[in-house]
């Protein structure tokens, strides 16, 4: 009995959350038309049975409302989950700017905004959220440049901002993070010369430059990466002339492709690329996110 009370007793302090935290929900809930959700939540019920919402210890953890009809403004109140680790608000139809207050969410892992309307920049802060491992922007209408604070996401494995009309050049910056997976920066309107930074990120598997406006040659020292299988540079102005036989030879892509310049190769040349496995070609306008 004694045993019963205690699982009783710890469930009902698990399901409440502070005032502030369930107004939060509240506001996320008006602002963005919760009665047309796909999936709606019953106000009027505790709010650990609204579908999305994680809380442990009395503090929300995690908000997953992926492709659930959101409609309207991420409201600031955001900033109140002070414990969240997940915000995925992916494939809905969002609307303004990413709320900078958005940036005071220290323990964030997991942000996910993609396929939405959002417009405005990202904001200048976004490095104040160091915990982050996946940031995904893609496909919406973001402008402005890719903030040079991105290089303090140290812990970062996954970066999408595919689709959006980003401009400027790619920060230097972008070389400090050391645990970088996946860079996927295609079909904006980035300009200038591939940072040489790029090629210090061992962790880099794949690398999604296409259709932008970069210029210059590709630097070697990224087509050597150990873990690249996946590079996509097509629609840009970049040159071929590079070491693309060596590059060949040390990695194994399934897609190469360096720009408007035609590739032309010796049949004698082919034979000595010795590509292990198939490759692919790609004309893809983004990359869906695991």
């Amino acid at each position: 009995m004694w045993f019963i009370l205690f699982v009783f007793i710890g469930t009902s302090i698990n399901a409440q959350v502070s005032k502030v935290e369930k107004d939060a929900l509240v506001d996320l809930y008006e602002n963005t038309l919760g009665e047309e959700w796909k999936n709606s939540w019953q106000l009027d019920q505790p709010t650990n049975t609204w579908q999305g919402v994680e809380i442990v210890n009395g503090h929300v953890v995690s908000i997953n409302l992926f492709n659930n009809n959101l409609k309207g403004q991420i409201p600031t109140s955001i900033n109140q989950f002070k414990h969240l680790k997940i915000l995925n608000l992916a494939f809905n139809s969002l609307s303004g700017q990413i709320p900078t207050e958005i940036t005071n969410l220290k323990n964030l892992k997991i942000l996910r905004l993609g396929k939405n309307n959002l417009s405005g920049v990202i904001p200048e802060r976004i490095g104040y959220l160091r915990s982050l491992v996946i940031l995904d922007f893609f496909d919406n209408d973001l402008s402005g440049t890719i903030p040079t604070s991105i290089g303090n996401l140290v812990s970062i494995k996954l970066f999408v901002v595919s689709n959006n009309k980003i401009q400027g050049e790619i920060p230097k910056s972008i070389g400090n993070l050391g645990n970088l997976e996946g860079l996927e920066l295609g079909n904006n309107r980035i300009e200038g010369e591939i940072p040489a930074s790029i090629g210090k990120l061992e962790r880099l598997n794949r690398l999604i430059l296409f259709e932008n406006n970069l210029i210059g040659e590709v630097p070697k020292d990224i087509l050597e990466l150990p873990k690249l299988k996946l590079i996509q540079l097509q629609n840009n102005s970049l040159g071929v002339d590079i070491e693309i036989q060596k590059a060949m030879h040390n990695l194994n892509f399934t897609f190469f492709d360096v720009g408007y310049k035609p590739l032309q190769f010796e049949n004698e040349m082919l034979r000595d690329l010795e590509i292990d496995g198939p490759t692919r070609m790609a004309d893809t306008k983004f990359e869906d996110v695991d």
